[in-house]
């Protein structure tokens, strides 16, 4: 059976993902890191980011341990 491939602009993308629920999303990104067709950021590349971020606006290290509770607590 061939398989059939549709290419949709981003804002079609966009607009489907938006009526899907977050349990549906992560299923979808399952599936893609799974299949190797997502990587994810590596540790080292999301900490260079965030040293960039606070070294450009002045955080202090309270605001960026606020920030990594908040995003641990988002898993």
């Amino acid at each position: 059976m061939c398989e059939i491939a549709i290419k949709l602009p981003k804002e079609k993308i966009i607009e489907g993902l938006s009526t899907l629920s977050l349990t549906e999303i992560k299923e979808i990104m399952d599936i893609l890191i799974k299949s190797k067709l997502f990587r994810p950021p590596s540790a080292k590349k999301i900490y260079k980011e965030t040293s960039q971020i606070v070294s450009e606006k002045k955080l202090s290290p309270k605001v960026a341990e606020e920030a990594v509770k908040w995003a641990r607590g988002k898993k």
